[in-house]
């Protein structure tokens, strides 16, 4: 899976919950709707372990530059929203 956003774009972090309607994120929370751009986009590959049956694609990470200055990373993909295109 490629990162679908590229370095420069602008993003907010957006509010995701899980199946329980849990934050999937807890550690993004006290920046759900900060924006900031994308200073950096990547992909970690993942691999099953022998004799695992569940199938692990490889997955976009973002390194995220807020307006106020602080860093995040790594942000997932579904915790952007982006503001420019």
């Amino acid at each position: 899976m490629e990162p679908k956003y590229r370095s420069g774009q602008k993003v907010k972090i957006k509010e995701v919950k899980n199946q329980h309607g849990n934050l999937k994120y807890p550690e993004l929370q006290e920046h759900i709707n900060e924006t900031g751009t994308i200073e950096d986009a990547y992909v970690i590959p993942m691999k099953n372990l022998p004799g695992q049956s569940l199938k692990i694609e490889n997955y976009p990470f973002y390194k995220v530059c807020l307006d106020n200055g602080i860093t995040l990373e790594p942000v997932l993909e579904d915790a952007l929203e982006v503001l420019d295109e």
